[in-house]
């Protein structure tokens, strides 16, 4: 969905309708991003319910993933020009992208690393 809303803002305006202040064509865009998304989940979510089950430790992972981006989002709500509690343009430094990415890259592989593939009679258990 993302990717869809990413990709409608650059497209030109098409001149076709408007929904909500929206031109057709991004309109349409971001339509059929989410109704691809929706069925690309529907499918996906079984294995990503399955995942924590077989490795542990990555749903801790996932949560202190979760809590790390949500750290970004902050940083970038109090760099708003708006708000101005911190530097308008902390967030597009090198530094805090480095920072950021690197913590979410030690994150993952941690969780990774410590996850340990539970054998068939223990995913039975849970």
């Amino acid at each position: 969905m993302l990717a869809a809303v990413a990709l409608a803002v650059t497209l030109p305006p098409t001149g076709w309708f408007a929904v909500g202040g929206i031109v057709g064509g991004q309109f349409t865009v971001m339509f059929l991003g989410g109704l691809i998304g929706l069925v690309i989940m529907r499918f996906a979510a079984g294995w990503f319910v399955n995942l924590p089950k077989k490795y542990p430790a990555l749903e801790t992972a996932a949560f202190l993933i979760v809590g790390w981006v949500g750290v970004k989002l902050l940083v970038h709500t109090l760099a708003h020009e708006k708000v101005g509690i911190i530097d308008h343009h902390f967030p597009e430094i090198f530094s805090w992208k480095l920072v950021f990415w690197g913590v979410l890259i030690l994150i993952s592989f941690g969780g990774y690393m410590y996850s340990k593939r539970k054998g068939p009679q223990e995913a039975l258990e849970n």
